[in-house]
């Protein structure tokens, strides 16, 4: 952890700040379509998109969906229809309602919060081929994020040491007073190779929870 106070705090976004509410996203996407959701069907569809997200980011076959908004359209619709019952017409409702059903996990907005009134500076550091941004404006949480810096935006995707040198030129940063949050140990624990200690944390399925900020508060010294 930094060995000095921290200054700055970078987030992963999907899991780590915001997530999709499973019944929400999923029963959409099923009107859409007509179709009917068994019972636990949706917490199953949400598990396992997310662990065929996790399981892919860092296969270069992927990776270009993080740095095209495009092929990440294409892309997302090809992991969709790999969940057993998700055909392709549900693929992409399940695509067009994705943004709509995230969610801040019960601890994000008060996280944030914390860190800002210490005047703490925030960013965000994501492998995304689509604006996030607006996500955070539907909750009002914007106004705590002093940069986003989104693959597809920059050009590099997580772990590449490139994107982190980007966030810290953005917030003018320094790594030993930095830490980077999040939910994949070698994407988001890359920020290590430059020089930026990283805190992961364990799955946490459902924004209703709670994400377990309470650690970057301590660590942050609040």
């Amino acid at each position: 952890m930094p060995s000095k106070a921290v200054t700055t705090v970078l987030f992963d976004f999907a899991w780590t700040l915001f997530a999709r509410d499973a019944n929400r996203w999923v029963g959409s996407a099923a009107a859409l379509v007509g179709r009917e959701v068994a019972v636990g069907e949706a917490q199953r569809i949400a598990s396992d998109f997310a662990e065929l997200l996790r399981t892919t980011a860092t296969d270069p076959a992927h990776i270009a969906r993080d740095l095209d908004p495009q092929v990440w359209d294409r892309a997302i619709l090809a992991v969709l229809q790999q969940i057993r019952g998700v055909d392709l017409p549900f693929a992409r409702a399940l695509h067009e309602t994705h943004a709509e059903a995230l969610e801040p996990y019960a601890d994000t907005s008060s996280t944030l919060a914390a860190l800002s009134a210490r005047d703490i500076r925030l960013g965000v550091v994501s492998n995304v081929g689509w604006d996030i941004r607006k996500c955070f404006a539907r909750h009002g949480l914007d106004r705590y994020i002093d940069a986003f810096v989104l693959s597809y935006e920059v050009g590099f995707v997580k772990p590449d040491v490139r994107i982190w040198r980007t966030a810290l030129d953005a917030l003018a940063a320094q790594p030993d007073r930095t830490l980077m949050v999040g939910d994949h140990p070698s994407g988001d624990g890359g920020s290590v190779t430059a020089g930026v200690p990283a805190l992961v944390l364990p799955m946490v399925s459902s924004p209703g929870q709670l994400r377990g900020f309470d650690h970057v508060l301590t660590l942050a010294g609040i």
